[in-house]
C-alpha cells in the first residue's frame, strides 16, 4: 500500500522548493528572471534542441508579474501536496 504512493512522498518537498525558489525571484525583480531565461536559452542553443533565439529583457513590472504568478501557483501546489500527503498518511 505504501509503495503505491511512494512517488507522492517527494511531491511536497519539490513543491516547497519551487515555491521558495519563486519567492527569491519575486523579491529580486527582473534580474534573476532575466539570468534564468538567458541560461535556459543558452542551454537550448548549446544543445541545439531549439532554433536560435535571443531573449528580450524583462521590465521590472514583467519580472514582478512572473514572480507573483509563480509564487501563487507554487503556494497552491504546495498546499495541495501537503493535504494530499496528509490524506495518504492518515487514510
Amino acid at each position: 500500500m505504501v509503495l503505491r504512493y511512494l512517488h507522492m512522498v517527494f511531491f511536497f518537498p519539490r513543491c516547497s522548493f519551487l515555491w521558495a525558489f519563486s519567492l527569491m525571484f519575486l523579491f529580486s525583480g527582473r534580474g534573476y528572471w532575466q539570468e534564468l531565461i538567458e541560461s535556459i536559452v543558452w542551454a537550448h542553443n548549446k544543445l541545439k534542441v531549439a532554433p536560435a533565439t535571443q531573449p528580450r529583457a524583462l521590465s521590472i513590472v514583467q519580472g514582478r508579474a512572473v514572480g507573483v504568478t509563480h509564487y501563487l501557483l507554487g503556494g497552491i501546489a504546495t498546499t495541495w501536496a501537503f493535504f494530499l500527503a496528509r490524506i495518504i498518511a492518515v487514510g
